[in-house]
């Protein structure tokens, strides 16, 4: 059984087309955590470069915690469980954001799948992306980030299940499939 997927993974590894295409396939509830950044990056006026982003979100998080941009979602979490509503989370950057959601889940159905890809498959995803692209120095200032100010790596590990994304689209959901499977 599917009650909560937490989605991790570097940028351009495929988090947001996972957990769309599970939310998509299973009647799901698909939840983007880095929501809030982009909406306080509107906020305060920025013009939302990665830069922009990044010091977002290091401020929200000093001043809410860890598991910032999972607190909002937590009763939507909740709620989805009491209706037998799977939920995909994109994307899981730091254990606490996990665990806080998996708080509301029962035991034993709350999960995290790793997507990867290679760096310069994923610098071809970001530098194509039509919203929020991506140069080459971008992305390797934001693994940087990710994996030294934010601990990804270890969220990464501590995944039970993963799929390695390079090939097709058919290829990539036919690893999801087996995912869903996998938690029947």
């Amino acid at each position: 059984m599917i009650g909560l997927v937490g989605v991790t993974g570097l940028a351009g590894a495929g988090k947001t087309t996972a957990a769309t295409r599970l939310s998509t396939v299973t009647g799901g509830q698909y939840l983007y955590l880095g929501q809030a950044v982009l909406d306080e990056v509107r906020a305060r006026g920025l013009s939302g470069t990665p830069d922009d982003e990044s010091h977002v979100r290091i401020d929200l998080r000093q001043k809410k915690g860890p598991a910032a941009f999972a607190i909002p979602y937590v009763e939507v979490v909740a709620e989805c469980m009491e209706k037998g509503i799977p939920v995909f989370v994109d994307a899981i950057f730091k254990q606490e954001e996990f665990d806080l959601l998996a708080s509301r889940v029962p035991s034993g159905i709350a999960r995290l799948l790793a997507i990867d890809a290679s760096f310069d498959i994923r610098r071809t995803r970001l530098e194509r992306r039509a919203k929020r692209p991506f140069n080459a120095d971008e992305l390797r200032k934001r693994d940087k980030f990710e994996l030294g100010e934010l601990g990804t790596g270890a969220v990464i590990a501590a995944a039970k299940s993963g799929i390695h994304n390079e090939r097709t689209f058919d290829e990539f959901y036919a690893g999801l499939a087996e995912f869903v499977r996998s938690c029947a």
